[in-house]
């Protein structure tokens, strides 16, 4: 027997929904039919509850990829998640299942973060996420290097060091012998930039400290 989930989705919550099933319902018999209507889309999502258990290592290692496997799945003490269909090794599962048992079912938020596994600090961030950025919000933020690459210190003493040795060096060639070194991604014009502004710095002198040196002191009168 067929069991089908119905809700209303933002237009651009559909890619990161689709990637959510993709995780979510991974090995499963699964029906998606969208449906536009009135500016939204609407999703009805059917699965067979007869199929065999969702906590497969396959899918453990999935959700590992996507940063979504609960590192605590143990927590989880929700009844949904005794059925085969729920699986507490899905984060994202979890979350939602979560917000929807306090705000469709009424259940406390104590109660709440008690059956799903979270801190009421943590549900009120989950939920504050859920309402900003929708289904986005089950998914990891990107992680990645803020701000621009920068080449200094040590990084900028080997590219020197190299150019030195080979002054017909390309500053391509230079970012991959930097790659290899240091396992830092950086781009030729990072480097060209870099070393350009090293080789000013020395001689670089201040239209400050060129006045003074200029200006005669009182006692040389």
């Amino acid at each position: 027997m067929s069991t089908y989930v119905r809700t209303n989705l933002s237009a651009r919550g559909l890619k990161t929904l689709l990637n959510l099933v993709n995780v979510t319902l991974v090995r499963q018999q699964i029906y998606l039919e969208v449906l536009v209507c009135s500016n939204s889309l609407t999703y009805m999502l059917f699965y067979d509850k007869h199929l065999p258990a969702m906590s497969t290592p396959a899918k453990k290692k999935a959700l590992l990829a996507s940063g979504t496997l609960n590192p605590h799945p143990e927590a989880v003490r929700s009844d949904l998640f005794k059925t085969e269909f729920f699986d507490p090794c899905d984060l994202a599962q979890v979350k939602y299942e979560m917000l929807r048992a306090h705000k469709v079912d009424e259940d406390p938020v104590a109660e709440a973060c008690r059956q799903f596994g979270f801190s009421r600090e943590t549900f009120y961030r989950i939920e504050r996420a859920f309402h900003e950025l929708g289904f986005c919000s089950f998914l990891p933020a990107k992680r990645g290097r803020k701000g621009p690459i920068k080449l200094k210190g040590e990084v900028l003493e080997f590219a020197l060091a190299k150019q030195k040795e080979d002054p017909d060096l390309d500053p391509g060639r230079l970012a991959d012998l930097i790659r290899e070194r240091y396992g830092i991604p950086i781009h030729r014009t990072t480097v060209l930039r870099g070393m350009k502004k090293k080789r000013r710095s020395p001689t670089k002198k201040s239209a400050r400290s060129v006045r003074r040196k200029r200006q005669p002191n009182a006692g040389d009168l």
